[in-house]
């Protein structure tokens, strides 16, 4: 889980009303700056740090500012099929095309049983498991999946041509939590070695390789080097599809055609390519019987021998729901040096960070 270890603890209200009021103080709206900032907050919530205010809020609010992401919404539904559908997305914030996407899916699904639809020239929409999670209160199963700026190189090569391009599946459940399989297809995020990188803490062995290729614990080598895939050639390959379905299926970047990275190219957009699908349960079986299945079949893989050292078995998402209830109630830990840039951003806008 990419979360932040220490910091100061803010309660989440607070911190939501701030982001929202800085978002609209640069221009987005007011339904939009909502949805961004809950965005934000839920994946801080759920300790996926990476793709919370923690690292993103400032440099969407400095992409705005310098015109390289709009702040003003253009979608357009450009194809369109009684179960797909391609929006462009004109540079739009990310956000809210991928909310545009994943309702139009889910809309559609209710109608054929499985919809699948997709943005094209978009940008980075925080964490993935919001879209798929979309699904959930409506008795579907979500997918979503996007493209980024290169990081990782093909199994056998030293050039970058794929992004950390994560995948997620939300699978509903009964009385247990839903299943929520979120994750990228590098070890980490390249954001969490961004916030490695911000604090000076060493990355762990596995993580990373430096400019020359050889493997590092450096965060600051790595973000100059490349990321390790998951599983190997088998990681390479996920993330080969995923930038094919993302980049080429839409029209939008892919590959080593990106301009750069978010914090890095102020100057060009990004032109990301995102999918997201829905598949409507009642289309295959009857939904209590589906969720009660689930349910069974969590308690099993849960109840299963475990290893001598391990304490529990997760699922996937436990932990992010474990994390959320633990800060709706202590709060989301900030670290020092990016409440030291919250601050300076407040002062810029003439919107005070709140204290603790």
């Amino acid at each position: 889980m990419a979360g932040v270890d220490d910091g100061i603890l803010f309660p989440a209200n607070r911190l939501r009303d701030w982001t929202q009021e800085v978002f609209q103080k640069v221009g987005v709206s007011r339904d939009d700056a909502l949805l961004l900032t809950d965005s934000l907050i839920e994946a801080n919530l759920r300790g996926v740090d990476t793709h919370g205010i923690t690292r993103m809020l400032c440099v969407y609010v400095e992409r705005i500012q310098k015109g390289v992401m709009s702040a003003k919404t253009n979608l357009t539904v450009v194809r369109e099929k009684p179960s797909t559908a391609l929006i462009d997305c004109h540079n739009s914030i990310g956000q809210v095309g991928a909310a545009r996407a994943m309702q139009m899916a889910i809309e559609k699904a209710r109608q054929t049983g499985v919809a699948f639809t997709a943005a094209a020239h978009t940008n980075h929409y925080g964490a993935t498991a919001y879209w798929a999670m979309m699904a959930l209160p409506n008795g579907m199963i979500g997918f979503s999946s996007t493209n980024a700026p290169a990081v990782v190189a093909p199994t056998g090569g030293r050039t970058a041509m794929f992004g950390t391009n994560p995948i997620c599946i939300a699978i509903p459940a009964d009385k247990q939590l839903p299943v929520v399989l979120d994750l990228a297809t590098t070890v980490v995020a390249r954001g969490r070695i961004n916030l490695y990188a911000k604090q000076n803490k060493p990355l762990e062995p596995g993580w990373a390789f430096d400019e020359h290729g050889a493997p590092t614990t450096d965060p600051h080598a790595a973000l100059k080097g490349l990321l390790a895939p998951i599983g190997g050639y088998k990681g390479y390959g996920i993330m080969l599809a995923v930038d094919f379905l993302c980049g080429v299926l839409t029209g939008s970047n892919y590959g080593t055609h990106f301009p750069g990275f978010l914090a890095d190219n102020m100057i060009d957009p990004t032109d990301v390519g995102s999918v997201f699908a829905a598949v409507n349960v009642e289309s295959f079986m009857d939904l209590p019987e589906f969720t009660a299945a689930i349910d069974k079949a969590v308690r099993e893989i849960k109840t299963s021998t475990r290893s001598a050292e391990v304490d529990r078995i997760y699922i996937p998402g436990e932990i992010e729901f474990e994390v959320k209830a633990h800060r709706l109630v202590h709060g989301i830990p900030i670290p020092a040096e990016v409440v030291k840039d919250f601050i300076n951003l407040g002062r810029e806008l003439a919107l005070p960070f709140p204290q603790v």
